[in-house]
C-alpha cells in the first residue's frame, strides 16, 4: 500500500456545472431568497439558486403559479454546461514521471413552448397545459478518448486506407444492429430474401440495404465512424445514445533514467526522453431534428421516415428513419506531440541538443456529404544550443559596471510534411486535395542586459513546397531583435 501511495503524487478532479432557466408567465413575486413564501416558496430552491429544476413547469401548473393565456409567445428555455476535467501525476520511479489528463464537456441550450387552453383534454393533470411544444435544442460535445494509435494504421500511403475500407464494411454491422433493435424496421439478416439491394453509381458491387438504415444514414455513419476510427463501440448504441460517456485519460511521459547508464555518463550529464499523446472526439454543433416523431419526450422512438437517395446522383430512393439529432460533422484528432523527444545535456559545459518527432492526424466525418476528410502531419526537429557563461562586452557599461551576462544561442532545423485527403463514402474513392513540405530554420541569441531587460536577436527561414499544383513554392525569411522588459 505504501508503495502505491508513493507512485500516485497528485490527483485533481474538477466538475463545473453551469445552468440557467427562463420561465414565462410566472405570477408569484420575489421575496426572501428570491422566493414567494406566500405561494409555497415559489419558484423553489433549485430554481432560485441557479440549479436546474426539471419539474418547474409541472410544479408551476400544480400550484397555479402560471398566468393562463392561450396565445403563448415566450418560450420556456434552459441551458446547461457540464465540464469535467481530471489530472493526475504518477511517479512509479524517481526517473519516470507520468501525467494523465482527461476531460468531458457537454453544452445544451433548449427552448420549447407551453400551450394553455381550457378546452384541451388529456393534458397534464387536467390543468389544460401542454408542454414540449416546438422543442428546439442545440449543443456541442467534446471528450478525451483513446484512438488505439490509428494514426499509424494506414502507413505511408496517402491514398489507400485500411481504416476507410474497414469503415465502409462496418456500416453493415451497425445497420443490422440498429434494425434489429427497432421494432419499426423490417430488417432481415444480411443476404436473406427480405433484404433490399442497390447498385452504387460507378461501382460494380451490389450493396445490401437494411430497412430504414441505408449505408449512408446518419446513425449508421456515426456508429461505424466511432467503431473504426475511434476504436470503440457505444453500448446499446441508438439514435439518441450517440455520445461516449466515459472520458479516457491522455498522457505525458518523461524518463531521465537512460542518462544514468555508465556508457552515456562520459558524454552526457543527462538524457531525458519525452512522449505525449492526446486524442479528442468533438461534435462542434448539433440540434434536435424537427422531423423526428415517435414515443414520448422521455422515451423517444425512431418511427418517422424520410426519403433519401441510395447514392450520389441516383434517382432511386429508399425511406430511412429520421435521426433524433441533426449533425453536420464530427471530428476525431490524435496527436503525438511529441511522439518521441530526446533532450541532451552534455558533460562539456554549456552545450545541449534535442531531437524530436511529432505526428498529428485529424479525421472529420462530413455527414451531409457524405465524406471523410483526413489531414495528417509528420515533423522532425533537430536542435542544438550553447550557453556562453558570463560573456563580457568591453566598452559597454550599465550603472558603472561592464556588461556581463550569459549568452544563450539556439538553432533548430525542422522538416514537416502535411497532406489532406477527401474520401468519398458513396463511391469509396479517395482523392488527395492538398499537402505541403515545410523546411524551417529558427535561430536566436538571448542576452540579459540587466536583471529586468533581455535582448533577443533572431533569424527565421521557412521554405514551403506544395505537394499539389494548387499553389506554388514559397520561401520567407525574418530577422531582427526584441527587448523584453520585466516590471516589478
Amino acid at each position: 500500500v505504501a508503495r502505491g501511495i508513493m507512485m500516485l503524487k497528485t490527483v485533481n478532479v474538477t466538475y463545473q456545472l453551469t445552468g440557467g432557466q427562463a420561465m414565462p408567465n410566472f405570477k408569484p413575486f420575489s421575496q426572501f431568497m428570491g422566493m414567494d413564501f406566500a405561494n409555497n416558496q415559489a419558484p423553489g430552491f433549485l430554481f432560485t439558486t441557479g440549479l436546474t429544476d426539471k419539474k418547474i413547469r409541472e410544479r408551476s401548473a400544480d400550484n397555479d403559479w402560471l398566468v393562463k393565456v392561450q396565445n403563448q409567445t415566450t418560450a420556456y428555455t434552459y441551458l446547461s454546461t457540464k465540464d469535467l476535467s481530471f489530472r493526475a501525476s504518477l511517479e512509479p520511479h524517481g526517473s519516470l514521471k507520468i501525467d494523465l489528463t482527461a476531460n468531458k464537456k457537454e453544452t445544451t441550450n433548449t427552448s420549447e413552448f407551453m400551450l394553455y387552453n381550457d378546452t384541451l383534454k388529456n393534458t397534464y393533470h387536467d390543468k389544460h397545459f401542454i408542454f414540449d411544444v416546438s422543442k428546439n435544442s442545440t449543443g456541442s460535445f467534446n471528450i478525451s478518448t483513446f484512438s488505439f494509435f490509428n494514426s499509424f494504421k494506414d502507413g505511408k500511403d496517402p491514398v489507400n486506407s485500411k481504416l476507410f475500407n474497414d469503415f465502409l464494411s462496418e456500416r453493415r454491422n451497425v445497420a443490422n444492429q440498429l434494425g434489429a433493435a427497432n421494432a419499426q424496421s423490417s430488417s432481415n439478416p444480411l443476404g436473406s430474401a427480405g433484404s433490399q439491394t442497390y447498385q452504387a453509381i460507378g461501382s460494380s458491387s451490389v450493396s445490401s440495404y437494411v430497412d430504414g438504415y441505408q449505408d449512408n444514414q446518419q446513425d449508421v455513419l456515426l456508429g461505424a465512424f466511432l467503431s473504426i476510427y475511434g476504436g470503440k463501440k457505444i453500448k446499446n448504441y441508438s439514435t439518441t445514445n450517440i455520445f461516449p460517456k466515459i472520458p479516457i485519460p491522455n498522457w505525458t511521459i518523461s524518463w531521465d533514467g537512460i542518462g544514468k547508464l555508465p556508457q552515456l555518463k562520459k558524454t552526457f550529464r543527462s538524457v531525458t526522453i519525452r512522449h505525449a499523446y492526446q486524442s479528442q472526439y468533438n461534435i462542434n454543433g448539433y440540434s434536435n431534428n424537427l422531423l423526428f416523431t415517435g414515443g414520448s419526450p422521455n422515451d423517444p422512438q425512431q418511427t418517422s421516415r424520410a426519403p433519401v437517395s441510395v447514392s450520389t446522383g441516383s434517382t432511386v430512393f429508399n425511406s430511412n428513419f429520421v435521426p433524433y439529432y441533426n449533425i453536420n460533422a464530427v471530428t476525431l484528432t490524435e496527436n503525438f506531440s511529441p511522439l518521441v523527444k530526446f533532450d541532451f545535456q552534455f558533460v562539456k559545459q554549456g552545450w545541449s541538443a534535442n531531437v524530436t518527432t511529432n505526428r498529428t492526424k485529424s479525421t472529420s466525418l462530413n455527414i451531409t456529404g457524405p465524406q471523410i476528410i483526413e489531414t495528417k502531419g509528420q515533423e522532425y526537429i533537430v536542435g542544438i544550443g550553447y550557453m556562453y557563461p558570463k560573456l563580457k562586452i568591453p566598452g559597454v557599461k550599465i550603472q558603472g559596471k561592464v556588461l556581463e551576462s550569459n549568452l544563450t544561442v539556439k538553432v533548430d532545423i525542422s522538416y514537416r510534411k502535411n497532406i489532406s485527403v477527401i474520401r468519398r463514402i458513396s463511391d469509396g474513392i479517395s482523392i488527395p486535395t492538398g499537402g505541403t513540405n515545410i523546411i524551417t530554420l529558427r535561430s536566436s541569441a538571448d542576452y540579459a542586459l540587466t536583471p529586468n531587460i533581455n535582448l533577443r536577436l533572431f533569424y527565421d527561414w521557412i521554405k514551403t513546397k506544395p505537394q499539389t499544383s494548387a499553389s506554388f513554392p514559397t520561401a520567407n525569411a525574418t530577422g531582427g531583435f526584441s527587448l523584453r522588459i520585466n516590471f516589478q
